[in-house]
Protein backbone atom coordinates (compact mmCIF):
# COMPACT_ATOMS: atom_id res chain seq x y z
CA UNK A 1 0.00 0.00 0.00
CA UNK A 2 1.35 3.58 -0.75
CA UNK A 3 2.17 5.44 2.00
CA UNK A 4 2.03 9.41 1.44
CA UNK A 5 5.60 10.74 2.14
CA UNK A 6 4.40 12.65 5.16
CA UNK A 7 3.64 9.43 6.78
CA UNK A 8 6.28 7.39 5.35
CA UNK A 9 8.92 9.64 6.87
CA UNK A 10 7.38 10.20 10.20
CA UNK A 11 9.88 10.16 12.79
CA UNK A 12 9.91 6.95 14.87
CA UNK A 13 12.09 8.32 18.11
CA UNK A 14 13.49 11.29 19.29
CA UNK A 15 16.68 10.68 16.99
CA UNK A 16 14.73 11.28 13.81
CA UNK A 17 12.93 14.48 14.50
CA UNK A 18 14.26 17.29 12.44
CA UNK A 19 14.82 20.70 13.38
CA UNK A 20 13.57 20.63 16.84
CA UNK A 21 16.57 19.36 18.86
CA UNK A 22 16.11 22.43 21.72
CA UNK A 23 12.71 20.34 22.27
CA UNK A 24 13.54 16.94 21.97
CA UNK A 25 16.90 17.18 24.25
CA UNK A 26 15.30 18.69 26.79
CA UNK A 27 12.00 15.45 26.55
CA UNK A 28 15.00 13.20 27.06
CA UNK A 29 16.58 14.45 29.81
CA UNK A 30 13.10 14.86 31.36
CA UNK A 31 12.82 10.84 30.53
CA UNK A 32 16.25 9.67 32.32
CA UNK A 33 15.57 11.83 35.20
CA UNK A 34 12.05 10.92 35.88
CA UNK A 35 10.54 14.21 35.94
CA UNK A 36 7.63 13.69 33.78
CA UNK A 37 4.98 16.81 34.13
CA UNK A 38 0.94 15.53 33.50
CA UNK A 39 0.67 17.81 31.06
CA UNK A 40 2.43 19.18 28.30
CA UNK A 41 1.86 22.58 25.62
CA UNK A 42 3.36 22.11 22.44
CA UNK A 43 2.88 25.32 20.12
CA UNK A 44 4.11 26.39 16.69
CA UNK A 45 3.14 26.82 13.12
CA UNK A 46 1.86 24.06 10.92
CA UNK A 47 3.58 20.97 9.77
CA UNK A 48 6.78 21.73 12.47
CA UNK A 49 6.13 18.43 14.18
CA UNK A 50 4.16 19.32 17.16
CA UNK A 51 1.76 15.85 16.67
CA UNK A 52 4.95 13.76 15.75
CA UNK A 53 7.08 15.04 18.71
CA UNK A 54 3.91 14.18 20.90
CA UNK A 55 3.79 10.44 19.22
CA UNK A 56 7.44 9.75 19.56
CA UNK A 57 6.62 10.78 23.43
CA UNK A 58 3.84 8.29 23.89
CA UNK A 59 5.80 5.83 22.94
CA UNK A 60 9.03 6.57 24.84
CA UNK A 61 6.60 6.77 28.03
CA UNK A 62 4.57 3.32 27.45
CA UNK A 63 7.04 1.13 25.81
CA UNK A 64 7.31 -1.78 27.54
CA UNK A 65 11.35 -1.53 27.72
CA UNK A 66 10.41 1.91 29.10
CA UNK A 67 9.92 4.66 29.83
CA UNK A 68 13.17 5.00 27.40
CA UNK A 69 14.34 8.01 25.82
CA UNK A 70 14.71 5.12 22.43
CA UNK A 71 11.32 3.67 22.18
CA UNK A 72 12.04 -0.02 20.87
CA UNK A 73 9.26 0.29 17.99
CA UNK A 74 8.95 -3.53 18.16
CA UNK A 75 6.45 -4.07 20.81
CA UNK A 76 3.04 -4.35 20.54
CA UNK A 77 2.29 -1.00 22.51
CA UNK A 78 4.68 0.75 19.83
CA UNK A 79 3.34 -0.67 17.51
CA UNK A 80 -0.24 0.26 17.70
CA UNK A 81 0.94 3.62 18.87
CA UNK A 82 2.56 3.99 15.19
CA UNK A 83 -0.63 3.02 13.43
CA UNK A 84 -3.05 5.27 16.14
CA UNK A 85 -4.90 2.33 17.11
CA UNK A 86 -3.71 2.49 20.52
CA UNK A 87 -6.37 2.15 23.40
CA UNK A 88 -4.54 4.09 25.88
CA UNK A 89 -2.91 6.91 23.62
CA UNK A 90 -5.87 8.66 21.63
CA UNK A 91 -5.98 11.54 19.61
CA UNK A 92 -8.48 14.20 19.49
CA UNK A 93 -8.82 16.79 16.77
CA UNK A 94 -9.99 19.72 18.64
CA UNK A 95 -11.28 21.76 15.41
CA UNK A 96 -13.82 18.97 15.27
CA UNK A 97 -14.60 18.16 18.87
CA UNK A 98 -15.20 21.63 20.25
CA UNK A 99 -18.27 21.01 22.54
CA UNK A 100 -18.47 20.80 26.09
CA UNK A 101 -19.77 16.88 25.88
CA UNK A 102 -16.30 15.63 23.99
CA UNK A 103 -14.44 17.46 26.97
CA UNK A 104 -17.25 15.89 29.79
CA UNK A 105 -16.35 12.17 28.36
CA UNK A 106 -12.95 12.46 28.62
CA UNK A 107 -13.56 13.85 31.94
CA UNK A 108 -15.64 10.18 32.64
CA UNK A 109 -12.71 8.43 31.09
CA UNK A 110 -9.40 9.53 33.09
CA UNK A 111 -10.81 7.82 35.84
CA UNK A 112 -10.52 4.59 33.69
CA UNK A 113 -6.54 2.91 34.25
CA UNK A 114 -4.65 2.43 31.29
CA UNK A 115 -6.08 -1.20 29.55
CA UNK A 116 -2.29 -2.64 29.06
CA UNK A 117 0.07 0.68 28.89
CA UNK A 118 1.95 2.14 32.05
CA UNK A 119 -0.21 5.84 30.91
CA UNK A 120 -3.07 6.96 29.47
CA UNK A 121 -1.82 9.84 27.26
CA UNK A 122 -4.37 12.47 25.78
CA UNK A 123 -3.00 14.15 22.73
CA UNK A 124 -5.38 17.22 21.63
CA UNK A 125 -4.69 18.64 18.55
CA UNK A 126 -5.75 22.57 17.54
CA UNK A 127 -6.42 22.90 21.21
CA UNK A 128 -7.10 26.64 20.83
CA UNK A 129 -10.43 25.73 18.84
CA UNK A 130 -12.29 24.75 21.88
CA UNK A 131 -15.30 26.45 23.77
CA UNK A 132 -14.87 28.54 26.71
CA UNK A 133 -17.11 25.97 28.65
CA UNK A 134 -14.80 23.12 27.34
CA UNK A 135 -11.97 25.13 29.04
CA UNK A 136 -13.81 25.16 32.16
CA UNK A 137 -14.02 21.66 32.07
CA UNK A 138 -10.64 20.56 30.76
CA UNK A 139 -9.30 23.22 33.60
CA UNK A 140 -10.68 21.24 36.88
CA UNK A 141 -9.29 17.73 34.84
CA UNK A 142 -5.88 19.22 34.74
CA UNK A 143 -5.57 20.69 38.20
CA UNK A 144 -5.43 17.04 39.38
CA UNK A 145 -5.60 14.46 36.73
CA UNK A 146 -4.38 10.70 37.92
CA UNK A 147 -0.81 9.73 38.18
CA UNK A 148 -1.21 7.84 35.15
CA UNK A 149 -2.79 10.59 32.86
CA UNK A 150 -0.58 12.89 30.57
CA UNK A 151 -2.11 15.27 28.57
CA UNK A 152 -0.09 16.73 25.51
CA UNK A 153 -1.79 19.49 23.98
CA UNK A 154 -0.96 20.74 20.53
CA UNK A 155 -1.87 24.26 18.94
CA UNK A 156 -0.66 27.08 16.30
CA UNK A 157 -2.18 29.70 18.11
CA UNK A 158 -1.11 29.63 21.91
CA UNK A 159 -2.42 33.30 22.28
CA UNK A 160 -5.85 32.13 21.97
CA UNK A 161 -5.89 29.55 25.23
CA UNK A 162 -6.63 30.91 28.57
CA UNK A 163 -3.69 31.37 30.93
CA UNK A 164 -5.19 29.28 33.26
CA UNK A 165 -4.51 26.26 31.40
CA UNK A 166 -1.02 27.79 29.93
CA UNK A 167 -0.07 27.74 33.68
CA UNK A 168 -0.50 24.25 34.27
CA UNK A 169 1.16 22.86 31.60
CA UNK A 170 4.93 22.93 30.20
CA UNK A 171 5.05 24.53 27.03
CA UNK A 172 8.08 24.01 24.27
CA UNK A 173 7.82 26.33 21.16
CA UNK A 174 8.36 24.68 18.07
CA UNK A 175 10.05 26.51 15.16
CA UNK A 176 9.67 26.56 11.57
CA UNK A 177 12.24 25.09 9.90
CA UNK A 178 15.64 26.49 8.64
CA UNK A 179 16.28 26.59 4.65
CA UNK A 180 19.33 24.48 5.17
CA UNK A 181 17.41 22.02 7.74
CA UNK A 182 14.06 21.92 5.04
CA UNK A 183 16.61 21.30 2.04
CA UNK A 184 18.62 18.64 3.66
CA UNK A 185 16.23 16.48 4.47
CA UNK A 186 13.70 17.41 1.04
CA UNK A 187 16.90 16.13 -0.87
CA UNK A 188 17.48 13.17 1.57
CA UNK A 189 14.20 11.69 0.73
CA UNK A 190 14.11 12.12 -2.70
CA UNK A 191 18.06 10.28 -2.74
CA UNK A 192 15.84 7.80 -0.80
CA UNK A 193 13.17 7.81 -3.66
CA UNK A 194 15.42 7.59 -6.46
CA UNK A 195 14.95 10.88 -7.98
CA UNK A 196 17.16 13.67 -8.17
CA UNK A 197 15.69 17.66 -7.91
CA UNK A 198 17.48 21.38 -8.59
CA UNK A 199 18.31 23.61 -6.19
CA UNK A 200 15.91 25.98 -7.46
CA UNK A 201 13.55 23.95 -7.30
CA UNK A 202 14.13 23.38 -3.38
CA UNK A 203 14.42 26.82 -3.35
CA UNK A 204 10.85 27.27 -4.21
CA UNK A 205 9.71 24.66 -2.44
CA UNK A 206 10.91 26.11 0.87
CA UNK A 207 9.43 29.59 -0.19
CA UNK A 208 5.49 27.87 -0.70
CA UNK A 209 5.76 25.90 2.11
CA UNK A 210 7.04 28.83 4.78
CA UNK A 211 8.91 26.38 6.45
CA UNK A 212 5.91 23.67 7.39
CA UNK A 213 8.10 20.06 6.64
CA UNK A 214 4.59 18.83 5.98
CA UNK A 215 3.49 20.96 3.08
CA UNK A 216 6.80 20.38 2.03
CA UNK A 217 6.45 16.79 1.80
CA UNK A 218 3.17 17.11 0.22
CA UNK A 219 4.03 19.07 -2.73
CA UNK A 220 7.16 17.18 -3.25
CA UNK A 221 4.29 13.89 -3.30
CA UNK A 222 2.73 15.72 -6.10
CA UNK A 223 6.23 16.69 -8.18
CA UNK A 224 7.22 13.18 -8.12
CA UNK A 225 4.04 11.22 -9.53
CA UNK A 226 4.80 13.79 -12.35
CA UNK A 227 8.17 14.05 -12.56
CA UNK A 228 9.75 13.05 -16.00
CA UNK A 229 12.95 10.41 -15.85
CA UNK A 230 13.31 10.40 -11.81
CA UNK A 231 14.23 14.55 -12.42
CA UNK A 232 12.64 17.36 -10.84
CA UNK A 233 12.77 20.36 -12.06
CA UNK A 234 12.83 24.25 -11.44
CA UNK A 235 9.79 24.65 -14.32
CA UNK A 236 8.52 21.67 -12.46
CA UNK A 237 7.65 23.64 -9.44
CA UNK A 238 7.00 26.87 -11.20
CA UNK A 239 4.42 25.20 -13.67
CA UNK A 240 2.68 23.55 -10.37
CA UNK A 241 2.53 26.46 -8.53
CA UNK A 242 1.65 28.74 -10.83
CA UNK A 243 4.39 31.02 -9.78
CA UNK A 244 4.27 34.37 -12.17
CA UNK A 245 7.79 35.25 -14.12
CA UNK A 246 9.90 37.81 -12.50
CA UNK A 247 9.79 39.55 -15.38
CA UNK A 248 6.13 40.01 -15.28
CA UNK A 249 6.19 41.11 -11.57
CA UNK A 250 9.16 43.58 -12.09
CA UNK A 251 7.03 44.90 -14.48
CA UNK A 252 3.98 45.78 -12.73
CA UNK A 253 6.43 47.38 -9.98
CA UNK A 254 7.67 49.74 -13.06
CA UNK A 255 4.20 51.19 -13.78
CA UNK A 256 3.53 51.17 -9.74
CA UNK A 257 6.03 53.19 -9.88
CA UNK A 258 5.21 55.23 -13.11
CA UNK A 259 1.68 55.35 -11.96
CA UNK A 260 0.19 53.50 -15.02
CA UNK A 261 -3.00 52.07 -13.64
CA UNK A 262 -4.27 51.54 -17.38
CA UNK A 263 -1.35 49.84 -18.20
CA UNK A 264 -0.95 48.33 -14.64
CA UNK A 265 -4.55 46.27 -14.50
CA UNK A 266 -3.58 45.53 -18.13
CA UNK A 267 -1.05 43.54 -17.56
CA UNK A 268 -2.98 41.93 -14.10
CA UNK A 269 -5.67 40.75 -16.36
CA UNK A 270 -2.96 39.27 -18.68
CA UNK A 271 -1.30 37.10 -16.01
CA UNK A 272 -4.93 36.42 -14.82
CA UNK A 273 -5.66 35.13 -18.15
CA UNK A 274 -3.06 32.41 -17.96
CA UNK A 275 -4.33 31.30 -14.54
CA UNK A 276 -2.23 32.99 -12.45
CA UNK A 277 -3.57 33.08 -9.02
CA UNK A 278 -3.98 36.75 -7.31
CA UNK A 279 -2.56 35.53 -4.07
CA UNK A 280 0.77 34.10 -6.05
CA UNK A 281 1.49 37.27 -7.56
CA UNK A 282 1.05 39.35 -4.47
CA UNK A 283 3.19 36.97 -3.08
CA UNK A 284 5.89 37.55 -6.46
CA UNK A 285 5.35 41.89 -5.18
CA UNK A 286 5.89 41.17 -1.74
CA UNK A 287 9.22 38.84 -2.57
CA UNK A 288 10.30 41.75 -5.43
CA UNK A 289 9.90 44.26 -2.60
CA UNK A 290 12.12 42.60 -0.21
CA UNK A 291 15.07 41.97 -2.88
CA UNK A 292 14.93 45.80 -3.52
CA UNK A 293 15.10 46.93 0.52
CA UNK A 294 17.56 44.03 1.19
CA UNK A 295 19.61 45.53 -1.91
CA UNK A 296 19.56 48.43 -0.46
CA UNK A 297 20.27 47.86 3.34
CA UNK A 298 23.02 45.39 2.38
CA UNK A 299 24.66 47.15 -0.25
CA UNK A 300 24.66 44.23 -2.35
CA UNK A 301 26.25 44.29 -5.89
CA UNK A 302 26.05 41.14 -7.26
CA UNK A 303 24.62 41.08 -10.86
CA UNK A 304 21.28 41.29 -11.65
CA UNK A 305 18.84 41.18 -14.47
CA UNK A 306 18.44 44.00 -16.89
CA UNK A 307 15.04 44.40 -15.89
CA UNK A 308 15.68 44.21 -12.33
CA UNK A 309 18.04 46.70 -12.83
CA UNK A 310 15.41 49.39 -14.20
CA UNK A 311 13.22 48.12 -11.63
CA UNK A 312 15.64 49.12 -8.69
CA UNK A 313 16.89 52.60 -10.26
CA UNK A 314 13.54 53.73 -10.87
CA UNK A 315 12.65 52.83 -6.91
CA UNK A 316 16.19 54.56 -6.35
CA UNK A 317 14.17 58.05 -4.78
CA UNK A 318 11.47 56.55 -2.62
CA UNK A 319 12.77 56.22 1.11
CA UNK A 320 12.65 53.02 2.70
CA UNK A 321 10.01 53.73 5.16
CA UNK A 322 7.57 54.15 2.06
CA UNK A 323 8.87 50.94 0.70
CA UNK A 324 7.80 48.96 4.27
CA UNK A 325 4.69 51.11 4.29
CA UNK A 326 3.92 49.93 0.62
CA UNK A 327 5.12 45.98 1.58
CA UNK A 328 2.69 46.07 4.65
CA UNK A 329 0.10 46.84 2.19
CA UNK A 330 0.21 44.06 -0.07
CA UNK A 331 0.99 41.59 2.76
CA UNK A 332 -3.07 43.27 4.66
CA UNK A 333 -4.44 43.03 1.26
CA UNK A 334 -3.19 39.05 0.20
CA UNK A 335 -4.09 37.98 4.23
CA UNK A 336 -7.47 39.53 3.32
CA UNK A 337 -7.75 37.57 -0.11
CA UNK A 338 -8.75 34.01 1.47
CA UNK A 339 -11.78 35.93 3.34
CA UNK A 340 -12.85 37.52 0.65
CA UNK A 341 -15.09 36.85 -2.42
CA UNK A 342 -14.11 38.90 -4.88
CA UNK A 343 -10.18 38.62 -4.49
CA UNK A 344 -10.02 39.95 -8.47
CA UNK A 345 -11.19 43.19 -7.26
CA UNK A 346 -9.35 43.21 -3.94
CA UNK A 347 -6.37 42.80 -6.05
CA UNK A 348 -6.80 45.82 -8.56
CA UNK A 349 -7.84 48.22 -5.40
CA UNK A 350 -4.41 46.97 -4.06
CA UNK A 351 -2.78 47.98 -7.45
CA UNK A 352 -4.09 51.14 -7.32
CA UNK A 353 -3.57 51.93 -4.00
CA UNK A 354 0.18 51.19 -4.41
CA UNK A 355 0.48 53.21 -7.12
CA UNK A 356 -0.89 56.26 -5.09
CA UNK A 357 1.99 55.07 -2.46
CA UNK A 358 4.06 54.81 -4.86
CA UNK A 359 3.47 56.86 -7.60
CA UNK A 360 5.80 59.76 -9.08
CA UNK A 361 4.53 62.94 -8.74
CA UNK A 362 1.92 63.46 -10.95
CA UNK A 363 2.80 66.83 -13.09
CA UNK A 364 1.36 69.99 -12.11
CA UNK A 365 -1.70 71.40 -14.14
CA UNK A 366 -1.65 73.93 -16.34
CA UNK A 367 -2.49 77.57 -15.60
CA UNK A 368 -5.69 77.87 -17.62
CA UNK A 369 -7.05 74.01 -15.58
CA UNK A 370 -10.00 74.57 -14.91
CA UNK A 371 -11.12 74.36 -10.57
CA UNK A 372 -13.47 71.79 -11.41
CA UNK A 373 -10.39 69.36 -13.38
CA UNK A 374 -8.03 70.26 -10.29
CA UNK A 375 -10.33 68.97 -7.39
CA UNK A 376 -10.79 65.81 -9.67
CA UNK A 377 -6.64 65.45 -9.59
CA UNK A 378 -6.51 65.90 -6.42
CA UNK A 379 -8.94 63.03 -5.44
CA UNK A 380 -6.74 61.18 -7.76
CA UNK A 381 -3.26 61.61 -6.34
CA UNK A 382 -2.41 61.40 -3.06
CA UNK A 383 0.86 63.39 -3.64
CA UNK A 384 -0.40 66.68 -5.07
CA UNK A 385 -0.26 69.32 -2.42
CA UNK A 386 -3.97 70.69 -2.40
CA UNK A 387 -2.02 74.13 -1.94
CA UNK A 388 -0.12 73.42 -5.48
CA UNK A 389 -3.49 72.67 -7.29
CA UNK A 390 -4.85 75.91 -6.42
CA UNK A 391 -1.71 78.00 -6.52
CA UNK A 392 -2.60 79.74 -9.57
CA UNK A 393 -6.18 80.65 -8.54
CA UNK A 394 -4.57 82.36 -5.35
CA UNK A 395 -1.83 84.32 -7.47
CA UNK A 396 -5.35 85.73 -9.46
CA UNK A 397 -7.17 87.06 -6.18
CA UNK A 398 -3.67 89.12 -5.88
CA UNK A 399 -4.35 90.96 -8.29
CA UNK A 400 -7.53 92.22 -7.44
CA UNK A 401 -7.46 92.10 -3.65
CA UNK A 402 -6.07 93.75 -0.99
CA UNK A 403 -2.69 92.28 0.67
CA UNK A 404 -4.44 92.78 4.21
CA UNK A 405 -8.00 91.22 2.65
CA UNK A 406 -5.72 88.47 1.17
CA UNK A 407 -3.60 87.16 4.09
CA UNK A 408 -6.72 87.19 6.12
CA UNK A 409 -8.68 84.55 3.68
CA UNK A 410 -5.67 82.77 3.43
CA UNK A 411 -6.23 82.13 6.90
CA UNK A 412 -9.29 80.57 7.26
CA UNK A 413 -9.46 77.28 8.57
CA UNK A 414 -10.21 73.85 6.79
CA UNK A 415 -13.53 72.79 7.36
CA UNK A 416 -15.13 70.37 4.70
CA UNK A 417 -14.92 66.70 5.62
CA UNK A 418 -12.52 65.70 2.84
CA UNK A 419 -10.36 68.54 3.14
CA UNK A 420 -9.28 67.50 6.69
CA UNK A 421 -9.19 63.82 5.36
CA UNK A 422 -6.56 64.93 2.67
CA UNK A 423 -4.35 66.22 5.34
CA UNK A 424 -3.58 63.45 7.21
CA UNK A 425 -0.30 63.09 5.65
CA UNK A 426 0.17 66.50 6.97
CA UNK A 427 -0.68 65.56 10.32
CA UNK A 428 1.46 62.47 10.96
CA UNK A 429 4.39 63.95 9.61
CA UNK A 430 3.88 67.19 12.38
CA UNK A 431 3.19 64.45 15.13
CA UNK A 432 5.91 62.48 13.95
CA UNK A 433 8.66 65.57 14.73
CA UNK A 434 7.43 65.42 18.40
CA UNK A 435 6.65 61.96 19.47
CA UNK A 436 7.57 59.36 16.95
CA UNK A 437 6.23 56.35 18.71
CA UNK A 438 2.67 57.99 18.29
CA UNK A 439 3.24 58.28 15.04
CA UNK A 440 4.42 55.03 14.77
CA UNK A 441 1.12 53.77 16.15
CA UNK A 442 -1.28 56.18 14.48
CA UNK A 443 -0.48 55.56 11.04
CA UNK A 444 -1.82 52.17 11.30
CA UNK A 445 -5.40 54.08 11.45
CA UNK A 446 -7.53 55.18 8.76
CA UNK A 447 -9.16 58.19 9.14
CA UNK A 448 -12.97 57.40 7.79
CA UNK A 449 -15.27 60.71 8.89
CA UNK A 450 -14.47 64.23 9.71
CA UNK A 451 -18.40 64.93 11.64
CA UNK A 452 -19.19 67.69 14.43
CA UNK A 453 -15.92 68.54 14.80
CA UNK A 454 -14.67 65.14 15.57
CA UNK A 455 -12.13 63.04 13.65
CA UNK A 456 -13.25 59.20 13.67
CA UNK A 457 -9.95 57.30 12.85
CA UNK A 458 -10.53 53.58 12.29
CA UNK A 459 -8.03 50.35 13.38
CA UNK A 460 -8.61 47.16 11.85
CA UNK A 461 -8.87 44.36 13.85
CA UNK A 462 -5.11 43.37 13.11
CA UNK A 463 -3.89 47.03 14.67
CA UNK A 464 -6.10 46.69 17.70
CA UNK A 465 -2.85 46.93 19.77
CA UNK A 466 -1.73 49.78 18.16
CA UNK A 467 -5.14 51.61 19.27
CA UNK A 468 -4.93 50.90 22.53
CA UNK A 469 -1.35 52.12 23.45
CA UNK A 470 -2.86 55.28 21.88
CA UNK A 471 -5.73 55.21 24.34
CA UNK A 472 -3.83 54.00 26.90
CA UNK A 473 -2.99 57.75 27.88
CA UNK A 474 -5.18 60.29 27.79
CA UNK A 475 -1.97 62.54 26.57
CA UNK A 476 -1.72 61.06 23.43
CA UNK A 477 -5.30 61.94 22.12
CA UNK A 478 -4.39 65.25 23.38
CA UNK A 479 -1.70 65.56 21.74
CA UNK A 480 -3.28 64.67 18.36
CA UNK A 481 -5.86 66.88 18.82
CA UNK A 482 -3.45 69.82 19.29
CA UNK A 483 -1.99 69.31 16.01
CA UNK A 484 -5.03 69.03 14.31
CA UNK A 485 -5.85 72.28 15.61
CA UNK A 486 -2.76 73.42 14.35
CA UNK A 487 -3.23 71.91 10.78
CA UNK A 488 -6.55 72.71 10.36
CA UNK A 489 -7.03 75.81 11.82
CA UNK A 490 -10.64 74.43 13.71
CA UNK A 491 -10.77 75.11 17.56
CA UNK A 492 -11.93 72.20 19.99
CA UNK A 493 -11.59 69.58 17.48
CA UNK A 494 -12.12 65.58 18.70
CA UNK A 495 -10.39 62.84 17.89
CA UNK A 496 -11.91 59.39 17.77
CA UNK A 497 -10.28 56.11 17.72
CA UNK A 498 -13.22 53.49 16.85
CA UNK A 499 -12.47 49.84 15.93
CA UNK A 500 -13.11 48.86 12.16
CA UNK A 501 -16.96 47.97 10.94
CA UNK A 502 -18.24 49.50 14.40
CA UNK A 503 -18.89 53.30 12.82
CA UNK A 504 -19.28 53.18 9.12
CA UNK A 505 -20.19 51.37 6.66
CA UNK A 506 -17.65 50.54 3.72
CA UNK A 507 -19.28 53.30 1.22
CA UNK A 508 -18.21 55.93 4.06
CA UNK A 509 -14.85 54.94 3.58
CA UNK A 510 -12.86 57.77 1.69
CA UNK A 511 -10.70 55.27 0.49
CA UNK A 512 -14.05 53.66 -1.54
CA UNK A 513 -15.06 57.21 -2.42
CA UNK A 514 -11.77 57.56 -3.99
CA UNK A 515 -12.04 54.95 -6.04
CA UNK A 516 -15.39 55.21 -7.02
CA UNK A 517 -14.46 59.05 -8.36
CA UNK A 518 -11.50 57.49 -10.03
CA UNK A 519 -13.69 55.49 -12.43
CA UNK A 520 -15.85 58.52 -12.88
CA UNK A 521 -18.33 56.57 -11.11
CA UNK A 522 -21.33 56.98 -8.83
CA UNK A 523 -22.79 55.55 -5.40
CA UNK A 524 -26.56 55.07 -5.57
CA UNK A 525 -29.56 53.97 -3.08
CA UNK A 526 -27.52 55.10 0.04
CA UNK A 527 -29.36 56.29 2.63
CA UNK A 528 -27.43 58.95 4.72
Amino acid sequence: MYLVLARKYRPKNFDEVWGQKHITEVLKKSIKEGRIAHAYLFAGPRGTGKTSVARVFAKALNCEQGPTVKPCDKCEICRTITAGSSMDVLEIDAASNRGIDEIRSLRENVNLTPSNSRFKIYIIDEVHMLTEPAWNALLKTLEEPPPYVKFFLATTTPEKIPSTIISRCQRFNFKPFKYEELVEKLEEICRKEGFTIEKEALKEIYEFSGGSMRDALSMLDQLIVNAENNNIYYQDVKEFLGLVEEKSIAEILILVREKDIKKLLSLFHTLLSEGKDPAIILEGIIKKFKGIILRRIEQDESPISEQDKKLYLSFNDVDTETLLNGVSTVIEYKNRLHMENIPIVLSEILLIKLAHILGKKTTLPQKNIERKDAELLSEKSHTINEGDIFSQDKEDKKKSHHPDKEAKQEEIPVQSEQEVLNKWKDILLEIKKARPTLEAALREGTPIKFKDNTLFISFSKKYEFHKSLIENKHSNIKSIEDVLVRITGIKDIKVSLVSEGKYTSPLDNGEIKKIVEFFGGEIVNVEE
